[in-house]
């Protein structure tokens, strides 16, 4: 027997065992691996319909807005304006302000709010048992503070009576919720031909130049050019300033006093530079009261009275009765006269009379310009505490002069749209 032979034999079984466990345990790492990816994929796979079906809630609930701003605002005879003039005051705390209200113009009755989940009566509140989430928070107008308010809606539950898992058992698998706040209630940093009075165009009170009104108004006078090319309001912070850079704050504390452009339907025509006078916020009534002063051969407003008279008509306008009810909206144009006759009295300069014939035909007490926001999640079926996916997205639309085929009023139609993420509510 040859030794040598044996060893050399033994030697290449050896190898070959070594040789095989190393292919057995790259093998096994193989499977390992194919099986973390398999689990990832499905996870990957699993958030993706969880995004989608959030997205999915999020445009019903932008569409139900939609359809009640339809069906609630379209007709002519339907006033609208922010829950300010209910006597909701400005308030860090109070996130229904800004709400928006319907209300008949024949009897002022209250119609509704238009935010989901909302109460059809005893103010502007969440109904009782819902949960309520912000549509309207820290990164659309700051924080929270009085004229710079969050505002919410109520989630409503989407609720399967029936699946494959539960036969018959009630399973909630997201939510959804919408809101629509008026812009017809601010003042336009824009406003393009028709204008309601022509060759007046609505002005940003710049009585503090340093204040976020001041600064927003600077940028539009100096770039006034530009502003046709912009086709949403948070687009305002493009615009290069001669002063200090429009930084997001600036928009921000602007957001529920300032829109884009807000039109105003009136037979077959639109006219910009308009304002609905349902509102209490005093940015805006500071602004009208400068617009008035811009006009040629008017009385003068004192620079001290546009800020004195013009806090005084928003402060007041609430529980003002001169021209409507306590806690109510105006009802038309001249019945407003008699309340702006209680801060510009007949024997000062100037008189209400004076202002309103200078500035009435840019007044109004219904808006047709609005922005929707919807917002949707969707749960784990086994624990509706567990959000896997939220959505968020809004819209601006306009009424038309054209008649709903619903026969719901005049028609409204979508002028922007966009997707958001949690850094722009």
């Amino acid at each position: 027997m040859n030794p040598g032979r044996h060893y050399r034999h033994r030697s290449a079984r050896g190898f070959a065992l070594v040789l095989t466990l190393a292919l057995l345990a790259l093998l096994v790492l193989a499977v390992l691996a194919l099986s973390a990816l398999t689990k990832v994929n499905s996870q990957i796979a699993a958030v993706s319909v969880y995004q989608t079906q959030a997205r999915q809630n999020a445009l019903l609930g932008l569409s139900l807005g939609l359809g009640e701003l339809q069906r609630q605002a379209g007709a002519d005879m339907r006033l609208t304006g922010m829950a300010g003039v209910t006597g909701i005051a400005a308030n860090a705390a109070n996130s229904t302000r800004h709400w928006c209200g319907v209300w008949e113009q024949a009897n002022g009755a209250f119609v509704c709010w238009l935010a989901s989940g909302a109460q059809t009566a005893g103010g502007a509140a969440v109904q009782s048992g819902l949960a309520a989430v912000e549509l309207i928070g820290a990164n659309t107008v700051g924080a929270a503070a009085a004229n710079s308010e969050h505002v919410i809606a109520g989630k409503l539950p989407l609720v399967l009576t029936d699946t494959a898992a539960a036969p018959g058992v009630p399973v909630t698998v997201g939510s959804y919720a919408w809101l629509v706040i008026d812009e017809g209630v601010k003042i336009s940093a824009y406003a393009p031909a028709a204008l309601a009075i022509p060759g007046i165009r609505p002005l940003i009170t710049s009585t503090s130049a340093t204040s976020a009104a001041g600064k927003l108004r600077a940028a539009v006078d100096t770039y006034g050019a530009k502003l046709p090319a912009v086709i949403a309001y948070e687009q305002l912070s493009l615009l290069p300033t001669p002063a200090a850079a429009l930084t997001a704050s600036v928009l921000q504390d602007n957001f529920h006093h300032i829109t884009l452009t807000a039109r105003t339907v009136s037979d077959s025509a639109y006219y910009a530079g308009t304002l609905n006078v349902n509102t209490t916020s005093t940015i805006v009534w500071r602004s009208l009261l400068e617009t008035y002063n811009s006009l040629p051969a008017v009385p003068p407003i004192t620079a001290a009275n546009l800020t004195s008279k013009g806090n005084a008509l928003g402060n007041g306008l609430a529980a003002a009765t001169a021209g409507k009810a306590a806690n109510g909206p105006f009802a038309s144009v001249t019945a407003f006269g008699a309340y702006l006759a209680t801060v510009f009295p007949a024997n000062g300069s100037p008189t209400a009379t004076q202002i309103m014939n200078a500035i009435g035909p840019m007044l109004a007490v219904r808006s047709d310009t609005f922005r929707v926001r919807g917002y949707g999640e969707a749960v784990n079926p086994s624990d509706a505490t567990k959000v896997e996916a939220a959505a968020w997205c809004e819209a601006v639309v306009q009424r038309t002069p054209d008649a709903a085929t619903n026969g719901l009023g005049r028609k409204f139609v979508m002028l922007y749209f966009r997707w958001l993420g949690p850094d722009d509510l």
